[in-house]
């Protein structure tokens, strides 16, 4: 099976030696709808502008490969097939007028069920019918782009959770893994995840696409119903290149007077720089973030090894790739009791139970036979009040961010494995992950939520068949950076369909 990398680089060829004619033409144009499935959204795009094919056609071809796949997969919690297609009707009579097309227009879009979409269900707050939507598909409605349903998080039937496109028999991450699952299998191009501690990298990781941790207040958020500010988590693009990545978070991000933490700053042009490769970039990377090993599981010397021959491999791209030794504390503690301890919480109150998720996965699917790591307290002290636990958690944070300002003063970004594990059975993995949530599997992601710096995760190949994450850490504000590097990866980890998706 050809590359997905490999496919795009070569429509890009196709593309700038005028193949649009050529593509317009009978045969060619045959042959592009079939290979609807793994252009690029911005490819599909171009497609659309220049009538290669209407949004109703690219709507009707991507609601067949989800009846295909979605009863094996999992991956929504809610698909509006009719409403898609009432959308896609819309947008293709805005092209044959002649009308200016946004920037996504006609491009199907999946959206995590944590966020509120306008007339639709949202089973894990307990919603039946959304009165609005939230800011990011606010904007992404505006930008013309399609939205299909939203994508399973926990909200599923004990039988039928997401499964990961790399082994239907495995987890593809927790929270925005039904996002992830509908990107990687080619269910939709682009969707939206939610990261409050990993939660769109980690599931990324796992399902091989891209996963977009933003800059804190970068895409904007305000929720009517509970009045919470995402305070750790944030909202941000999952896409199978860098350059839909970039296309996605250009659309939703940028500032809104409705949003108290909305940045107040102008967005770059977050394309702009995707092909000036690494040549000359000095890159950092981490093992273990200094402390992680503690929770290292068997495989996850062979996985961090991985990651980081990929990591140094950029040098033959001209980068400058040197190891760090710097030692941060490990985040969970002081990031549940900040959270704790604020007034307003960072999400949505979902009403997510994980315990009882777990105890009805287990009458159905039988009690897991592994045991996770214990979670550590480390040097946190011991009987005080909760004035000196907030200012030891306060304290805590402060030298974290100390820490990573020093090494991104000296290095462009910070690289690491993106989770220290590879995707676990479904069975055992269970509901939320159990123990290995807080401690193995979201080791190395949570300090980039209590901290609020951007961080993506690209694929870099695979370990055992399965897809293996790379993190890419940098400064608040420097998702494009972030990007540039990710596309460099890409360009020498281009990787295989997955074998549920073909």
């Amino acid at each position: 099976m050809t590359a997905n990398t490999d496919s795009e680089q070569r429509m890009a060829a196709d593309h700038s030696s005028g193949s649009k004619k050529n593509l317009a033409s009978g045969a060619g144009l045959a042959a592009a709808r079939d290979d609807l499935t793994w252009q690029p959204a911005w490819r599909i795009c171009e497609m659309i502008e220049s009538r290669e094919v209407t949004p109703s056609e690219v709507t009707d071809h991507f609601l067949e490969r989800i009846a295909k796949l979605e009863p094996t997969l999992h991956a929504f919690d809610t698909l509006d097939a009719s409403g898609a297609r009432e959308q896609a009707a819309v947008a293709t009579k805005a092209v044959e007028d002649g009308a200016p097309l946004g920037p996504l227009h006609g491009i199907p879009v999946a959206i995590m069920d944590v966020h509120s979409v306008k007339g639709f269900r949202n089973g894990l707050r307990g919603i039946e019918c959304a009165r609005y939507d939230e800011i990011a598909a606010e904007r992404l409605r505006n930008a013309g782009a399609i939205i299909f349903g939203t994508t399973a998080t926990y909200n599923w039937p004990v039988a039928e959770g997401p499964r990961n496109p790399w082994d239907i028999g495995r987890d593809p991450g927790n929270s925005s893994r039904g996002s992830a699952v509908a990107v990687a299998a080619g269910m939709v191009p682009l969707a939206i995840g939610q990261d409050g501690a990993g939660s769109t990298r980690l599931p990324a990781a796992w399902s091989g696409c891209l996963g977009l941790s933003t800059t804190r207040g970068l895409v904007p958020h305000v929720d009517y119903e509970t009045k919470s500010q995402k305070i750790t988590a944030n909202t941000g693009p999952m896409a199978r290149n860098a350059r839909d990545c970039a296309m996605m978070l250009q659309v939703i991000a940028g500032r809104d007077g409705r949003d108290f933490l909305s940045t107040q700053v102008d967005t770059p042009d977050y394309a702009a720089h995707l092909e000036d490769g690494v040549d000359g970039m000095r890159i950092a990377w981490t093992d273990d973030f200094g402390w992680s090993k503690i929770y290292w599981l068997p495989d996850s010397a062979e996985i961090v090894d991985h990651v980081k021959r990929a990591t140094f491999g950029l040098t033959r791209s001209g980068a400058q790739v040197e190891q760090v030794d710097e030692i941060w504390e490990a985040p969970w503690p002081t990031m549940e009791t900040l959270i704790n301890s604020n007034p307003v919480t960072s999400t949505p109150d979902s009403g997510f139970q994980p315990e009882i998720g777990q105890q009805k996965f287990e009458e159905f699917w039988g009690k897991p036979q592994t045991q996770a790591p214990e979670p550590i307290s480390g040097n946190w002290p011991k009987e005080v009040d909760a004035v000196e636990i907030y200012r030891f958690a306060s304290e805590s944070r402060a030298r974290m961010v100390e820490t990573l300002e020093d090494v991104l003063r000296r290095y462009k970004v910070l690289v690491s494995a993106t989770v220290p594990m590879e995707p676990r059975p479904f069975v055992e993995w269970g509901y939320f992950g159990r123990g290995f949530t807080l401690t193995t599997y979201a080791a190395h992601t949570t300090m980039m939520n209590l901290l609020g710096y951007p961080a993506i995760s690209v694929p870099c190949g695979l370990h055992n068949g399965l897809p293996v994450g790379l993190q890419i850490i940098g400064r608040q504000g420097q998702e494009d950076g972030l990007l540039r590097v990710a596309n460099a990866v890409q360009k020498l980890h281009p990787m295989p369909l997955p074998p549920a998706a073909v």
